[in-house]
């Protein structure tokens, strides 16, 4: 499958690793608004064919599917230019702005039967089915509370603090705990709570959620620009309890349970590592490649629907939130 990379990204790189251990998959062109960029990122990881636009890069008939890594600003215009060109396209999280722009790409790629996902890794990766499994057996018993964190010292990217790229902390980190959630929980939320905070750059730097399910469990998400946070995520229950190291890619699942019934302290009992076929950004190009070869529209392990419930909540999140200015 030929694969044309619409924006020459540093995320785009790591693609790159991941797609070469694919013998299915063709690097076969790339395009940056910056040509010289595009230039040098040809040279670099070997991609057939250079485009001088992205409108170039889409009109080529020998293109399969575009991965789009552009600005978050950026996603819902450069993937309807691919969509009304025929392609096939995978777009990084987070999807777009907002939801508004999210249902008018899914419409149109509905309405002309193409393929179209997003890219959020963690969707798509093998640990996602591994916890399932051991929240299945019922090990930790029956889930009450959810908890994820995801922070980086990252608040001086300039892409991060500028509105106009669709900066902001939500849309770049704070997807990942709200997936979390969502990939345990489900989607179906009843209510939540959240706080934005905004300190030097006029965006939110860093976000708490609280969403509340109508069996009564909470999960409880954190993230933020300012500093380094341990990133894990921890599943509660009323026998035990999961840790999740590092929510964003997953390298192990430990299973805290006490030794005998009753007991009121826990101990670790189990701790599985997790292995990737190269680097975790494999599977979504798997599903991606087999969605195209089977004539279906959305991604299983993220489907349009799921998409929208993220961007929806982010919506009300920016909208309603109680919000600090330091």
């Amino acid at each position: 499958m030929n694969i044309g990379f619409l924006g020459c990204s540093k995320i785009g790189v790591k693609i790159i690793e991941a797609l070469k251990a694919n013998p299915d998959v063709t690097l076969y062109g790339c395009a940056a608004r910056d040509e010289a960029k595009a230039i040098d990122y040809k040279n670099k990881h070997g991609f057939l064919h250079l485009y001088k636009s992205y409108k170039d890069l889409v009109s080529d008939p020998n293109i399969d599917l575009v991965y789009i890594s552009t600005l978050i600003s950026s996603h819902y215009e450069d993937t309807k230019l691919a969509l009304e060109h025929g392609k096939n396209c995978l777009v990084e999280k987070a999807f777009t702005v907002n939801s508004k722009e999210a249902e008018e790409l899914i419409r149109i790629s509905n309405n002309k039967n193409l393929f179209l996902g997003e890219a959020i890794w963690t969707r798509y990766m093998p640990s996602r089915k591994m916890i399932n499994e051991i929240l299945g057996s019922g090990i930790i018993g029956d889930i009450y509370m959810l908890s994820a964190n995801l922070s980086y010292k990252i608040d001086d990217q300039e892409r991060l603090i500028k509105k106009s790229m669709g900066g902001g902390i939500l849309l770049d980190v704070g997807v990942y705990p709200i997936n979390f959630a969502f990939m345990v929980l489900g989607s179906d939320y009843q209510s939540f709570k959240s706080s934005l905070i905004y300190k030097n750059h006029g965006v939110e730097e860093t976000c708490v959620i609280n969403l509340f399910y109508k069996n009564g469990i909470v999960a409880n998400l954190y993230s933020s620009m300012n500093g380094n946070s341990d990133r894990s995520g921890y599943i509660y229950g009323t026998n035990g309890y999961l840790r999740v190291d590092n929510i964003n890619n997953p390298s192990e699942i430990e299973i805290y349970t006490p030794n005998t019934p009753g007991e009121k302290d826990m101990i670790l009992q189990n701790k599985i590592h997790i292995r990737e076929d190269v680097n975790g950004y494999e599977y979504q190009f798997y599903e991606a490649i087999l969605a195209i070869k089977s004539n279906v529209n959305e991604p299983i392990s993220m489907p349009h629907a799921e998409t929208l419930k993220v961007m929806k909540l982010i919506d009300k999140i920016k909208s309603s939130s109680f919000i600090v200015n330091n």
